[in-house]
Formats: C-alpha cells, sequence, structure tokens
C-alpha cells in the first residue's frame, strides 16, 4: 500500500474524510473475546460515489498487516456493523470483501497476544466508481485496482489492548 500513501499524502486538505469506528473503540464483540463483528464506520464529508477500507494491524511485527479488505460500497454515511464474511453481498450493504492477512475473506478480528496493546488503522478511500477487481482479490491487488481512482482519504486509528487470564471459550 505504499504507493497509495504517497497518493494521499498528496491530496489537498479539503478532500479528507472525517472516519470514526464505532464510538472511538473496538466492543469487545468485535475482537477474538467476542463474536468478532465488523465493527460500525461512519463517513463524512464524502463527495466519492463509491468507498473502500482497509483495516490493518499497525503493531504487528511484521508490518501493517491487514484484517479486512472492502471495497465496491456505494456512497453512505455509516458502513453497518457485523458484515456477512463473504467475497460478495448485498446486505445489509453491497460490497465486495477480499483475502485478509490470514488469508480468508472478510472481517479477521483483532487478536494480540493476551495483555499485548495494538493499534489498528481502519483507511477509508473515497473513489471515483466502482473497482475493476473480483471479490476475494488480495491487499496488492486492491492496491493496483485503487491507483488513479482515489478522490478522498481519511483514517481512523483505535487501540485494543487483549485481556490477560481470559480463557476463549472456557465457562466462568
Amino acid at each position: 500500500m505504499h504507493k497509495i500513501q504517497e497518493q494521499v499524502e498528496h491530496m489537498p486538505r479539503q478532500k479528507g474524510l472525517d472516519v470514526e469506528v464505532e464510538s472511538g473503540n473496538l466492543d469487545v464483540e468485535e475482537t477474538c473475546e467476542g463474536m468478532q463483528y465488523s465493527p460500525r464506520i461512519s463517513v463524512s464529508n464524502l463527495r466519492a460515489p463509491f468507498l473502500a477500507v482497509v483495516m490493518e494491524d499497525a503493531d504487528h511485527p511484521t508490518g501493517n498487516f491487514p484484517h479486512w479488505l472492502l471495497w465496491n460500497v456505494e456512497k453512505m454515511d455509516i458502513i453497518p456493523r457485523n458484515l456477512p464474511k463473504r467475497e460478495e453481498f448485498a446486505e445489509p450493504v453491497r460490497g465486495f470483501q477480499g483475502r485478509n492477512g490470514f488469508g480468508r475473506v472478510g472481517y479477521d478480528a483483532p487478536c494480540p497476544p493476551q495483555g499485548a496493546k495494538r493499534r489498528y488503522r481502519f483507511r477509508v478511500f473515497g473513489v471515483n466508481g466502482e473497482l475493476d477487481l473480483r471479490p476475494g482479490a488480495t491487499g496488492r491487488d486492491l492496491e493496483k485496482a485503487l491507483e488513479g481512482h482515489i478522490l478522498q482519504y481519511g483514517e481512523a486509528v483505535v487501540t485494543y489492548e487483549r485481556p490477560t487470564g481470559k480463557n476463549i471459550g472456557q465457562a466462568p
């Protein structure tokens, strides 16, 4: 995503998007400690006809690790919570999803080691039309498809610290 980063860094300030994830934090249901729902994302100041979203673990040992790739979402102020984990879907909104860093389609919830705190970056792109990209594509494919089509950009960063001593799936 280096080429895309260079492109958005040179965009005029007035083309920026205001992006907020949930109420500024991930709910437990949007992490590996919960149901692993994709979070609600609000986007304001959007003038472009379509959206694309890339969620990355900014503190992953290998660098920005993609947890979610979403594109061809028609212009809207709110991307709803809990989108289906399918390559293509029409409800509750229409969109395509790609293969994240785990090789799976859709949102993969944050799950750092117990006690670890990590930053998760939600990068939102306003694009000039539907991207010519097949559902299930990779992050590299999405980066190539975005080149020359980004009209607006915004991001939000949330922090998640996984609790210590909690065993997932065990009764209290």
